[in-house]
């Protein structure tokens, strides 16, 4: 049976949960300020605290003068107590990452290869998990995220639909976990809800109301959080934009449709229309394109532009769909984040404030950190579970089997 919150350990679970939670967003806290940010006895406050101490996932710093001339304590999070490490899985390569409780990506592993048997991609990310265990050292490993763009179930850890690497009803935890041979949980989402975890964790929708995760890439995925719950949908599809009419002519999707969103904006889509207008070779990819703009093709910078416009209008949508405080752009389309912006505001009018439009504030490791960002939200909803070593439990909380 599992604990809820009206059982003692329930209550000390949440309660550990919520004390962690608070370090993290606003440390380093005295005790007292842990008592009145979460409305617990002082006793309570310790009890929770000292084990985490213990542990060394929080430290003591330096006492502090307080009222009366007692002394004040700060506790803070030790962000390389623990790692995560985070696994994205894209159309060219496979990127992993050691990621901290901050959120902070420390080293990176990746190989570049084109789109194949998903048993095989697991077999080479099993390969960089256990490079980065190494680099960890002695430092506890908490778990693997897995991202990747499309469909994906995460309760089922299953790729319903990845248009970009071909694959269907792919049991992609399934798969990893038996090639890592390891007892550590694997959670798996979409790359977007996977990047809308790390920004409302440890990005920029910090404190957001509520949020929109865009990200562009082979596979265009969008996100929505509510706080730091992100929506999955009825059947697990919530933010598969990818066949969003925008009313514009243009080849077709694999869908079938034209005018939609994956068939125009795609990292595939705009370099196959520069190979189609003879500005570079379809195998050269999007960097070259970017580089092309970059140094003054003219030509070039139209296309990126002209995605950047088909994203705003995206934003468009997505404002009028959820009214979100936030739209956190991801992706390719980085650098032509203004022209997304101003393609907003533009269909929007006086509806929105464009300024709620806003890059990642992951950086360059973004792929990594919100990949491991799955684990690391798993973890602060539940530290007692998995110091515990209580895998089983960790990932029930997390509707895994």
């Amino acid at each position: 049976m599992t604990d809820d919150h009206r059982t003692p350990a329930g209550l000390r679970r949440a309660n550990t949960a919520a004390a962690l939670q608070a370090v993290l967003d606003g440390g380093p806290l005295p005790r007292a300020g842990l008592t009145e940010r979460l409305g617990l006895a002082a006793g309570t406050v310790s009890r929770i605290v000292a084990p985490l101490v213990a542990a060394g996932v929080l430290r003591e710093l330096p006492a502090l003068p307080g009222a009366g001339g007692r002394p004040r304590i700060p506790v803070d999070l030790v962000p390389r107590a623990r790692y995560a490490i985070g696994v994205h899985v894209g159309r060219q390569r496979t990127t992993a990452g050691l990621v901290d409780l901050r959120g902070r990506v420390h080293e990176v592993r990746s190989h570049e290869r084109g789109p194949g048997q998903a048993r095989q991609l697991m077999d080479g990310a099993a390969d960089l998990v256990a490079e980065l265990r190494k680099e960890a050292g002695t430092v506890p490993v908490l778990g693997i995220g897995v991202a990747t763009g499309g469909w994906v179930d995460p309760a089922a850890g299953v790729v319903v639909d990845n248009e970009a690497l071909g694959w269907r009803d792919v049991p992609l935890r399934a798969l990893l976990t038996r090639a890592l041979g390891a007892d550590l949980p694997v959670l798996v989402d979409s790359s977007a809800r996977a990047q809308a975890t790390a920004e409302v964790w440890f990005g920029c929708a910090r404190g957001a109301e509520t949020s929109v995760h865009l990200f562009t890439g082979n596979v265009i995925d969008a996100a929505f959080a509510m706080g730091r719950r992100i929506h999955t949908g009825a059947r697990s599809a919530a933010g598969m934009i990818g066949h969003l009419p925008i009313g514009v002519a243009g080849p077709a999707c694999a869908c079938g449709r034209r005018g939609v969103l994956q068939a125009v904006a795609s990292d595939r889509a705009v370099v196959d229309a520069a190979a189609a207008a003879g500005i570079m070779t379809a195998s050269e990819g999007l960097a070259r394109l970017d580089s092309l703009a970059a140094t003054g093709t003219e030509a070039a910078d139209s296309l990126l532009r002209e995605r950047a416009r088909h994203i705003g209008t995206a934003v468009a949508h997505l404002v009028d769909l959820f009214d979100p405080s936030l739209v956190v752009l991801s992706g390719g389309v980085l650098p032509h984040a203004d022209v997304v912006r101003d393609e907003a505001a533009r269909l929007l009018g006086n509806a929105w404030d464009p300024d709620r439009v806003r890059p990642t504030a992951l950086g360059p490791h973004a792929l990594a950190a919100s990949s491991g960002a799955l684990l690391l939200a798993a973890y602060y909803a539940d530290p007692l579970a998995y110091e515990s070593g209580d895998v089983a439990r960790a990932m029930e909380r997390q509707g895994q089997p």
